[in-house]
């Protein structure tokens, strides 16, 4: 919970988004992630479309310094044109902190043998 801005919630920094979002780049790559052909849902294809969607919007967005002294950012967005992104902010965040259970408990185990 953010007590100052008293909102209950996932505090995600910008390297937790990168992280999160490199996990997802990669675990695409290797095949690691699928739709089922049967959506719990209903209205599974609108949410396939949607899925699809967004994560064709998703991506990199540049903003420039707002003067000499700033500093350039890159944030991950896919609320580009009107569009939502929170299907693939849903899907980095499930593999992000399921990966981390998942070290986790590997680092357990490794301790208790």
């Amino acid at each position: 919970m953010d007590q100052k801005a008293n909102r209950v919630g996932v505090l995600t920094t910008e390297a937790t988004k990168h992280a999160m979002a490199t996990l997802v780049v990669s675990m695409l790559a290797e095949r690691r992630i699928h739709v089922l052909p049967t959506l719990y849902s209903n209205e599974p294809d609108m949410m396939r479309t949607r899925l699809r969607e967004q994560m064709e919007t998703y991506s990199a967005q540049y903003k420039s310094a707002p003067d000499t002294f700033g500093k350039d950012r890159i944030a991950l967005s896919g609320k580009v044109g009107g569009m939502k992104d929170d299907i693939c902010i849903c899907l980095q965040l499930a593999a992000y902190y399921t990966q981390l259970e998942t070290q986790r408990a590997a680092d357990l185990f490794s301790k208790l043998e």
